[in-house]
């Protein structure tokens, strides 16, 4: 009798984890969208900064470059495709004067989950962009969405790198205008 008892309360107990995993995973594959489809190419005035800085022929010459929403995404594509290690697809961007919205699909564990974030971005005195995180959407347990967001920031502060330094940036609705010189 006892046995059977304990043999109830361990199947009860099993039934709960097998459902709060269960809804665990509804709610994670309930957030997944029909993927955002864009072509992956580099917008022509991003290419021709860029030979000319691999032509080593410089030496502080000024640059514009023009995006629309849709050439940053056909750009970030292009860059995703080109580096299959960066666990991310799908890119939509939203530009408006005050903020850049961005959302697309990220590979975690193995599971595609839907993630966007809203970002304001400014430039320092030195000529690097600095992007202050507003919003972060990521359907994943704090201690993740955290670390996540550390990465972000470290990837974020690489900027110093760059063989560019910016001087202004027009943010409008749909497009950014941004110009700088060739370090």
């Amino acid at each position: 009798m006892r046995l059977l008892r304990r043999l109830r309360v361990n199947t009860v107990v099993a039934v709960l984890l097998v459902a709060a995993n269960l809804f665990t995973w509804g709610r994670l594959l309930s957030t997944a969208t029909e993927p955002y489809e864009v072509e992956p190419k580099r917008d022509p005035e991003v290419v021709a900064l860029l030979d000319y800085i691999r032509s080593g022929d410089h030496s502080g010459e000024a640059w514009v470059v023009h995006l629309t929403e849709r050439e940053a995404e056909q750009t970030i594509a292009w860059y995703l495709e080109r580096y299959p290690q960066i666990p991310f697809a799908h890119p939509h961007v939203e530009i408006t004067p005050d903020s850049v919205f961005g959302e697309g699909d990220a590979t975690l564990a193995g599971l595609r989950v839907h993630v966007s974030g809203r970002a304001r971005v400014t430039l320092t005195d030195e000529g690097l962009p600095e992007v202050k995180i507003l919003e972060l959407s990521l359907p994943l347990p704090r201690p993740i969405r955290e670390a996540l967001e550390n990465e972000i920031q470290v990837q974020l502060r690489r900027a110093d790198l760059l063989p560019v330094r910016f001087t202004s940036a027009e943010w409008s609705e749909g497009e950014v205008v941004v110009r700088g010189y060739v370090r």
